[in-house]
């Protein structure tokens, strides 16, 4: 109830911020957990730091729907205050955490790429690190794509291509074909590392997956 009046009227449930402070050091995790995240969507820019702190002590103690609950929560607060760019603390469970909670963790960093330019570069980072671990295919086939929209127009673009083309090397067929056509992307756009790219691309000339080399041969042809 808590939660959905929160969406609909966070005004209102601001008024309640002494009594959730005090939730937040409730044993339930459960309790604690909604008490933060509705703190995150309703407080004030300067206790945003020391919640995140706070949530960042028991996140990997809660169920997975809750810790969806916390990543919509700061998706929020993005929304609020664009400068505090910080959930990078959960990174430490992702790799316990289910497909659900991962999708919301790549989500919410993909709307900050989107919408925050101020944090797109640390957030296109934060992707690279993201499929390193995922080992899901469809989750990091969608983020090199966001990879290849907005990597290319980075300050220094060549940061995010060794991630890229770990892929290539490591995944599997559907991720391998996505990661050459992000890599080319940047060769598309950004003349100065055509020579390393074509190299890179060369590379998967003999790759064992026909979806690979079918790719490849597609952006040999455009």
């Amino acid at each position: 109830m808590l939660v959905k009046l929160t969406a609909k009227n966070p005004n209102a449930v601001a008024h309640c911020a002494v009594d959730l402070e005090n939730l937040i050091s409730d044993q339930n995790r459960s309790v604690a957990t909604l008490a933060v995240t509705t703190l995150l969507i309703t407080g004030a820019e300067r206790s945003i730091d020391r919640l995140i702190k706070q949530v960042s002590g028991f996140i990997s103690k809660i169920s997975d729907e809750f810790k969806n609950v916390v990543i919509q929560a700061i998706r929020r607060m993005f929304s609020k205050y664009p400068r505090k760019h910080l959930f990078f603390f959960i990174w430490n469970d992702k790799k316990k955490s289910g497909l659900q909670y991962k999708t919301a963790i790549a989500d919410a960093i993909i709307a900050l790429v989107e919408e925050n330019p101020d944090a797109k570069e640390t957030c296109l980072a934060h992707l690279c690190e993201f499929i390193e671990d995922c080992k899901r295919a469809c989750l990091v086939v969608r983020i090199l794509h966001v990879l290849g929209r907005e990597g290319p127009k980075a300050r220094q673009p060549s940061r995010y291509i060794r991630y890229i083309y770990n892929q290539v090397i490591l995944e599997s067929g559907a991720v391998r074909a996505a990661a050459v056509t992000t890599v080319a992307r940047f060769g598309a756009t950004r003349p100065e590392l055509l020579p390393n790219i074509r190299v890179l691309l060369t590379r998967s000339q003999l790759d064992d997956d026909d979806e690979v080399r079918i790719e490849l041969f597609t952006i040999v042809l455009s």
